[in-house]
């Protein structure tokens, strides 16, 4: 029974790392334990996903996989594609149990690198392996450990089909994030002011346009997460209209799960338009931190209705691209950490970014950048 628990625990760890990668050291800890492994290894290579890729390893340093990767293709990955069927677990010393002849099959240069790290008993098995991706997890025993028993070996069969489950699990996830993520920056670049809530009515996005007019026009603001207008009128017809369209049904007619609304302020000649309206179709998977959304809602000021072209902004002051759009979004009221969130990047880069601009600007702060914009050609366009 206690054999039982052993293999449930170490197959918990594995589907956790399957939803969250970072955790596959963890979950590779546990695999070499319950196999009495001194060190182990999980390659991942998607050729259509290639956001899906990883290299992730337990009591393996940095500097010994790079030396792998740097060999090219593992001789044993080859070992074990030639020996033995897709999904078996093995070791190599099972496959050749004479080690001259293993050793030169491995050749001098990998045969070195072994023996440095003392890696020197090698099993595992192969996961995955056509057009798409290949995928395989490697065992490693010092050569004082000696080969694997049968019964160690057997051990690591059992974990096989669910290291393939949780890869497929790890690959669909990340696929789904990526879609979001396209779906994000779609968004992010929409010419009108959006906010999308959760079944609670939170906020779980708002756009670049939407934070820059609820920054700025009177006729409407956010606090504590909550919408509210100039005035008590207008406020409760926003919520009203929230409440609304949360509570319509899934097949009620869009016209009727619609609000729209016209918001007004004394020192603006223009109306803002407001739609409220329950989300349907491909916003309906937009997701957040595991809140789905459920309203939309959506605005713009027509009194600007032009907002700057990253193109060309970049011409004017001599920047890049991607400076071009950072500068925009400070512009409009969005924090360094949050830019980097939007665009999947570090926030080290964002940061290296702004320092590019605040040179090129000849500008040493945030406010600066902004007063710039604000005050030069394009100022009317933020």
């Amino acid at each position: 029974m206690s054999e039982l628990i052993e293999a449930s625990t170490v197959i918990g760890h594995i589907y956790e790392a399957s939803y969250k990668p970072e955790y596959w050291p963890i979950a590779l800890e546990n695999i070499a334990q319950y196999t009495r492994s001194n060190s182990a290894a999980l390659l991942y290579k998607d050729n259509e996903l290639e956001r899906a890729n990883g290299t992730y390893a337990y009591n393996i340093s940095e500097k010994t996989l790079n030396k792998y990767n740097a060999q090219g293709i593992d001789p044993n990955f080859i070992i074990m594609s030639e020996h033995t069927q897709l999904g078996t677990a093995t070791a190599i010393d099972h496959i050749i149990p004479d080690r001259n002849k293993l050793e030169s099959i491995y050749g001098e240069d990998f045969t070195k690198m072994i023996k440095s790290s003392d890696t020197y008993h090698i099993g595992g098995c192969i996961l995955f392996m056509d057009e798409i991706r290949s995928a395989g997890i490697g065992l490693q025993r010092t050569q004082a450990m000696g080969v694997w028993e049968r019964s160690e070996i057997a051990k690591l069969n059992i974990l096989v089909p669910h290291l393939q489950r949780a890869m497929n699990i790890q690959r669909e996830f990340v696929r789904l994030q990526t879609r979001e993520q396209a779906l994000r920056r779609g968004l992010d670049k929409l010419l009108m002011g959006l906010i999308l809530f959760d079944k609670e009515l939170q906020p779980i996005y708002i756009n670049p346009v939407a934070k820059s007019i609820l920054n700025y026009h009177p006729a409407i603001e956010m606090k504590n997460d909550k919408i509210y207008a100039c005035d008590h009128a207008h406020t409760a017809n926003i919520h009203t209209a929230l409440i609304s369209a949360i509570s319509s049904k899934a097949d009620a007619d869009p016209a009727e799960s619609s609000t729209s609304l016209g918001l007004k302020h004394p020192d603006c000649a223009t109306t803002l338009p407001v739609i409220i309206s329950s989300v349907k179709g491909i916003l309906h998977g937009f997701e957040t931190e595991g809140s789905h959304a459920h309203v939309v809602m959506c605005f713009s000021d027509p009194d600007r209705t032009h907002p700057i072209e990253a193109d060309k902004l970049a011409d004017v002051f001599e920047l890049t691209t991607a400076e071009a759009q950072v500068a925009i979004s400070i512009a409009n009221g969005i924090k360094p950490k949050e830019i980097a969130n939007m665009n999947d990047v570090a926030i080290s880069t964002i940061r290296s970014q702004l320092k590019a601009i605040y040179c090129k600007l000849g500008v040493s702060s945030q406010a600066e950048l902004v007063k710039v914009l604000l005050t030069g050609p394009f100022g009317q366009c933020l």
